[in-house]
């Protein structure tokens, strides 16, 4: 996975940076991850590579502002841009209360569904290549920080390890590889245990 900035900029934005927004891309694939989404930041996807269609969720930090005033214009596009997978959303229970004023004020009709989690219960939230867990901040207003796991991270056997351990070529191999526990000679062998990753697993983004 990486890290795109699409905003570093606090409270207001400036003429070089935008307000709060990040995007998490998978490493293979297109889909992608949202991590707040400050007035303007719409815009700044326009100026990469990354899809509203392929968009996996969008996590919002906290209430403020300069976290989340873009939100209700991104998914307007996403909507006029032909979106019809649900879309997760994963934020404190302030934000979907907005969200549904903003709803019923503005006549906002998506033509996708919304699957709100809030993460004023600290979720843990599966996604098909992430894993997602919730941690609690100390700020002004209930805030939150967001640790991503990738579950099918590129790597390479241990070819020593397992010659060392007498594990013959074939099917268990490929469980190893594919991370899968196995029996082997009556012990409960770990696949992580016999992995050489090129990337470390877990990144944490707030």
């Amino acid at each position: 996975m990486n890290l795109l900035f699409l905003g570093t900029s606090a409270g207001v934005p400036t003429k070089s940076r935008n307000v709060s927004g990040v995007a998490l891309r998978e490493s293979k694939g297109k889909g992608w991850y949202l991590i707040d989404c400050g007035e303007g930041t719409q815009h700044q996807v326009l100026h990469t590579k990354l899809s509203l269609n392929s968009l996996k969720a969008i996590l919002i930090t906290h209430v403020h502002g300069d976290h989340c005033y873009g939100f209700p214009g991104l998914l307007a596009s996403a909507a006029m841009n032909g979106r019809t997978a649900p879309l997760t959303i994963v934020a404190p229970a302030g934000i979907k209360a907005w969200l549904d004023a903003t709803y019923e004020a503005t006549q906002l009709s998506l033509s996708f569904t919304l699957e709100f989690v809030a993460s004023d219960d600290l979720p843990s939230v599966e996604f098909e290549n992430i894993a997602v867990a919730t941690y609690r901040l100390s700020h002004r207003s209930p805030s939150y920080a967001y640790e991503f796991t990738e579950r099918k991270v590129d790597a390479a056997l241990d070819v020593d390890k397992l010659a060392q351990k007498g594990i013959p070529r074939g099917p268990l191999w490929g469980q190893l590889k594919q991370g899968i526990d196995i029996e082997f000679a009556g012990e409960r062998l770990k696949s992580r245990g016999f992995l050489i990753f090129k990337y470390k697993p877990v990144l944490g983004a707030v």
